[in-house]
């Protein structure tokens, strides 16, 4: 069993004013109907201690800082955290000799710790890797410490990768083995150190069989034919890459001058369009000029205000309606024509050299678009006629120039030991050793991890099958898989079923979560590699089920308070803190509920704190 884990309190500044629940006991139930807000104080428990996953909601983000107070092997902890910004650092406070750690939620550089990774070190959660896959708080936590709400009735032990789940209980279970990893990297390594000697001897000897190595002297020869093949390819390497690089610089200015073209045609273009629209409106402007001259010098004819009938003629001076003499009024009438004919003449010339604006901005901008045109057909041309080809030339070149290195190199190595076939020979006979006595010492440790293996999960088996018979009497036969941890359970009358083959009705996947965490628990108070936390956050656990299975619910419950009551190695039992829709059916020795509705919220209506 891992090291004692108990919960003290949880307290939460709102305000200036701080607020606590606390957990006294091993078994503390949140009671309230469904809403209430009890999967909310659940997700918040254990977010102090650095977790990333945790569901934080707007009751507890409206929190400035929340702290727990825990004990791990006795030893009582304070870890702070602020809910309302997820990245601020944890202080991690250890409260028997009052020295403080501040921790970031997820490190920024090399060699950082971590506050998750803090509190795995203490809770004693090994930090195992296999692959990409490496294990963290929040692994443990998804996987072993707590069943959440949304997980519960349908995923086997919170869902997540396989991958990740299996490390996890290998871990827990004291199967992982860092030095089992040892051993198969060296298998490995020996393994391609002998493969590639025996390669080598084998090229040898092809040589000798042909006859290119039985005369050291042709061997001198071939030597020296390569090495001025070699010199060749590598001054035709330069000389490509050279090439490519020029080509290149070429490429680079093309695309520039296609750039600058691009941006000129676009301009052009709005110059155009520019003065397309200021045409348009001089044109409008225009057209009312002249339709107001014409007005003047062909006035309509006027009726009478009165009667409505045309007026007639009058002599000039005189007004047309009444025929009083009017002095001014041809004048008047010259000077509006002489001003009307001034503003469409200034407005034709206006017109005009908007016309010669539009046709030059036009031509500059089919001027720009050929501009264009030309500089992307060339760009792409040099591309497809220089650039690639001189690329391929290079890569090819540089290609043969390695080849030759090699072969260079492996002749000299040849010509350098006249008794290359014997040592060699003895090369491939070592790493074939080394591989065999790597290969069997990995074996070896597989076999026994394997052995191990078995045993665990049998004993595993036994307490997960005592766990659901506990919860359910009509479960027969159980099975926990060795290799990925899956679960096999038959009940009476029905046919063996896997996890995901249960149905969700009357909740068993929620009894088989409950009773493999309850089992692993039983297990690591036998076994001393067993590093399971005695902590099991379960919320909700009769969500569905107390409505279909009372007797069920009660069950378990019973084997929850159970698990709780049955001590560790270090005198403590297994903390329980659940959730339940209902009240318990009856008082129990030792077993705290909090009462949250609508009326009491876990954290609007928390005590204060003494200070």
């Amino acid at each position: 069993m891992g090291p004692t884990f108990v919960i003290e309190k949880l307290e939460f500044q709102r305000g200036e004013v701080w607020q606590v629940r606390y957990f006294n006991g091993l078994v503390t139930f949140l009671v309230g109907h469904s809403g209430a807000g009890k999967s909310t104080a659940l997700e918040a428990l254990l977010y102090p201690l650095g977790l990333t996953t945790a569901t934080i909601m707007p009751e507890v983000a409206a929190c400035a800082q929340i702290r727990l107070t825990f004990r791990v092997a006795g030893t009582r902890w304070q870890a702070t955290r602020s809910p309302a910004n997820p990245k601020a650092r944890v202080s991690l406070k250890n409260l028997d000799d009052d020295t403080e750690h501040s921790l970031p939620v997820k490190s920024t550089k090399a060699g950082e710790v971590t506050a998750g990774a803090f509190v795995q070190d203490l809770l004693g959660l090994p930090r195992a890797a296999r692959g990409t896959t490496r294990l963290e708080l929040d692994t443990y936590y998804n996987t072993v410490l707590a069943l959440r709400q949304h997980t519960i009735a349908f995923s086997f032990l919170g869902g997540g990768k396989d991958e990740e789940r299996i490390l996890a209980l290998e871990a827990i279970l004291g199967l992982w083995n860092s030095d089992l990893a040892g051993l198969e990297k060296n298998a490995a390594e020996t393994t391609s150190r002998f493969t590639k000697a025996k390669a080598e001897l084998a090229s040898y000897k092809k040589l000798r069989d042909r006859g290119s190595v039985a005369d050291p002297d042709r061997l001198r020869s071939d030597l020296e034919q390569k090495q001025r093949e070699h010199t060749a390819a590598a001054e035709a390497w330069q000389r490509a890459d050279a090439a490519l690089k020029a080509a290149i610089g070429e490429h680079g200015r093309l695309v520039a001058l296609h750039k600058e073209a691009d941006a000129d045609r676009r301009k052009a273009g709005k110059k155009a369009t520019a003065a397309h629209e200021k045409l348009h409106g001089a044109t409008a402007e225009h057209a009312q000029a002249e339709g107001a001259l014409g007005e003047l010098l062909e006035p309509p004819t006027e009726d009478c205000s009165r009667c409505g009938q045309a007026l007639p003629e009058r002599e000039p001076g005189r007004c047309r309606q009444c025929g009083q003499l009017c002095p001014d009024a041809a004048d008047q009438r010259e000077r509006k024509i002489a001003a009307a004919r001034a503003k469409s003449e200034r407005l034709r010339l206006k017109l005009q050299g908007l016309r010669d604006a539009l046709t030059s901005a036009s031509a500059a901008a089919d001027r720009a678009e050929e501009a264009a045109a030309a500089a992307l057909k060339a760009r792409d041309a040099y591309d497809q006629d220089r650039l690639q080809p001189a690329r391929a030339a290079a890569q090819q070149a540089e290609k043969t120039a390695h080849g030759l290195s090699r072969d260079v190199a492996q002749l000299k190595q040849w010509l350098a030991s006249s008794t290359y076939l014997t040592d060699q020979q003895k090369v491939v006979d070592i790493a074939k050793t080394a591989m065999e006595d790597a290969k069997a010492a990995r074996d070896a440790a597989l076999t026994a991890q394997e052995a191990r293996r078995k045993e665990l999960i049998a004993r595993w088996t036994e307490f997960f099958l005592n766990r659901l018979q506990q919860i359910n009497p009509d479960v027969e036969t159980a099975h926990i898989d060795p290799a990925d941890f899956t679960t096999h359970v038959k009940e009476r009358d029905q046919p063996d079923k896997a996890f995901n083959e249960s149905s969700v009705a009357g909740s068993p996947k929620v009894v088989t979560n409950v009773a493999m965490l309850l089992a692993l628990r039983d297990l690591g108070r036998t076994e001393a590699t067993v590093h399971v936390p005695p902590l099991l956050i379960v919320d909700s656990p009769l969500a569905d089920l107390g409505a279909v299975d009372q007797a069920t619910g009660l069950r378990l419950i019973d084997t929850l308070i159970d698990v709780a009551g049955d001590p560790s190695a270090d005198g403590y039992g297994c903390q329980v803190i659940a959730a339940t829709n209902d009240p318990l059916p009856r008082a129990y020795p030792g077993v705290r509920d909090i009462s949250v509705d609508t009326d009491n919220r876990f954290f609007d209506h928390a005590p204060r704190t003494d200070y």
